[in-house]
């Protein structure tokens, strides 16, 4: 069920891990955020600067919990700059999560998409589950969270893509997860990245009668589904999601990976 872990705490920055040249990852203690199931996120507050969603891409039972940033705006610039010892404040957990599937299941991630999959990740293989994980990016230089993915992949097989060939296979990350659909039988599909990933995803797991689930990325404010700003179709991302299943991704097919809302609420393309 959807958290209501509202109140904000602070936390202290433990480390930070460079992952590329435009993400890093943030490492916390906060036990509240231990509790959470993957695909849930966090509401960050930067002192003095904003706040924003992010999906936690560590849940360590002891408390020890991370998130990873890409720089793309203020918030993010100002995340990129924090040094051990700064402290953030955190809200939540909140949202549904993703659930765990004991079967053959296949993983597909993007750039930060691959965030919230790395814990998720850890419990499919704790559940006894057969994983495959597709991991994307646009070159090597780009792919993020590798070692994490690997060190959550007990037994599990991993095939990195890359646009330009220089790692893997080449190619978007969809069209390797094509490839292994088109050879191999699967029970479940989880993705996370773009749109354009999560709609091709959805797609392939129509075409191949799939299960499937995908965490969602919108313009959030509140976090517990009282400003709207999220909306898709009949839903709201933070209330509703992040995690849609199959079912509600049909639902909002016609809206997802074309449009999304602006500050104001307003439509506009999605790039």
């Amino acid at each position: 069920m959807p958290s209501t872990c509202g109140g904000v705490r602070a936390v202290r920055v433990l480390r930070l891990v460079v992952e590329s040249t435009t993400t890093k990852t943030i490492f916390f203690r906060d036990f509240l955020c231990a509790g959470a199931v993957p695909g849930q996120f966090v509401m960050v507050w930067v002192p003095g600067v904003d706040e924003v969603p992010m999906s936690l891409s560590a849940i360590g039972h002891d408390g020890l919990c991370s998130i990873t940033v890409a720089r793309v705006g203020e918030a993010t610039t100002a995340l990129h700059k924090l040094k051990p010892g700064d402290k953030i404040g955190i809200r939540g957990p909140f949202g549904r999560g993703f659930t765990i599937h004991r079967g053959k299941c296949l993983v597909v991630g993007g750039g930060t998409g691959m965030a919230p999959l790395v814990p998720l990740i850890q419990r499919l293989e704790a559940a006894g589950a057969k994983v495959h994980v597709v991991l994307g990016a646009r070159t090597t230089g780009e792919v993020i969270l590798l070692e994490a993915v690997k060190r959550a992949l007990k037994r599990g097989r991993l095939t990195v893509s890359t646009e330009d060939g220089s790692l893997g296979f080449k190619g978007l990350a969809t069209e390797a997860a094509e490839e292994l659909l088109r050879r191999e039988s699967y029970d479940k599909i989880y993705a996370c990245g773009r749109e354009g990933l999560i709609t091709r995803m959805l797609e392939l797991a129509v075409k191949h009668d799939v299960d499937m689930e995908a965490s969602l990325e919108r313009f959030m404010k509140c976090g517990v589904g009282l400003c709207g700003s999220c909306c898709l179709g009949p839903y709201l991302v933070c209330r509703d999601g992040p995690v849609f299943d199959k079912k509600m991704l049909l639902e909002v097919s016609d809206e997802l990976g074309r449009f999304r809302r602006d500050e104001a609420g307003r439509p506009i393309p999605v790039e």
